[in-house]
């Protein structure tokens, strides 16, 4: 298992579409980003050197089922396209055959683990019955790939924030620390809450410390339009993350 192999792959699967586009190349920039993120989280977690490849590779595949989406639909959106590009991207590797493209063996215990992270790294919750490893690697990528978000968010889209506008049933899950289905989102300010509550799901200490240094939650915040109404529920939901950053994931 070598991730240079994977990469390589990745780059010739990377012809079939146009990285001129600004949403492909969003998601490009956005892959490799994951990539250097899960090597961080690995190197953090004290992971070994096959451990740290497997890590980078999945960073490498977790959204490549996004590329077809886009080409097919031009949106980056499960729900509008009625299209969950996980499902498709393992759809592509694994059903498809397309893993042995990445040096992976179809059959190995890698591919499995590699299988699970990318179908759960955009669920609402982990599916139970995973391995220990395949658990690991699930929260790894949950994590990292919501790490980077927060970057793309900030540099890329216009998010606002206007309490008249949450939806009693977004800010309630938000308050209980519960997991906000997208299909609840009725407004932009109940986006931007649900981006808020990814750090309610966040699996390693070692994942927030990451997000500290990479300063991409406080970049995403700064950009955040407030309605001048709003300020005072806005500091609230703040302080809601800054506690669980400052509390982490407990014992």
């Amino acid at each position: 298992m070598d991730y240079n192999v994977a990469r390589l792959a990745f780059e010739n699967y990377m012809n079939s579409y146009d990285k001129n586009d600004k949403q492909i190349h969003l998601k490009y920039v956005h892959t490799y980003h994951v990539v250097d993120l899960m090597a961080e989280l690995a190197f953090r977690l004290e992971l070994d050197h096959e451990k740290l490849e497997l890590a980078k590779i999945i960073g490498l595949l977790h959204d490549i089922g996004r590329f077809e989406q886009i080409k097919r639909y031009g949106k980056i959106s499960d729900n509008k396209t009625n299209m969950d590009h996980a499902d498709y991207g393992c759809h592509y590797l694994f059903d498809d055959g397309h893993i042995r493209d990445f040096g992976i063996e179809k059959d190995s215990k890698e591919a499995k683990i590699i299988y699970s992270a990318i179908k759960n790294h955009n669920k609402l919750e982990i599916e139970k019955g995973l391995s220990s490893d395949e658990l690991l690697f699930a929260k790894m990528i949950r994590d990292m790939d919501k790490v980077d978000i927060f970057r793309v968010i900030a540099v890329e889209y216009e998010m606002k924030f206007d309490a008249n506008e949450i939806s009693s049933e977004v800010l309630k899950k938000y308050s209980n620390h519960q997991q906000i289905d997208t299909k609840l989102l009725k407004s932009a300010s109940d986006k931007t809450l649900l981006y808020l509550n990814f750090i309610n799901d966040i699996n390693f200490n070692e994942s927030y410390d990451i997000l500290v240094a990479t300063d991409n939650f406080d970049l995403f915040l700064g950009t955040v339009q407030v309605d001048e109404h709003s300020e005072k529920l806005w500091r609230k939901v703040r302080e809601v993350c800054f506690d669980q950053i400052n509390k982490g994931i407990g014992e």
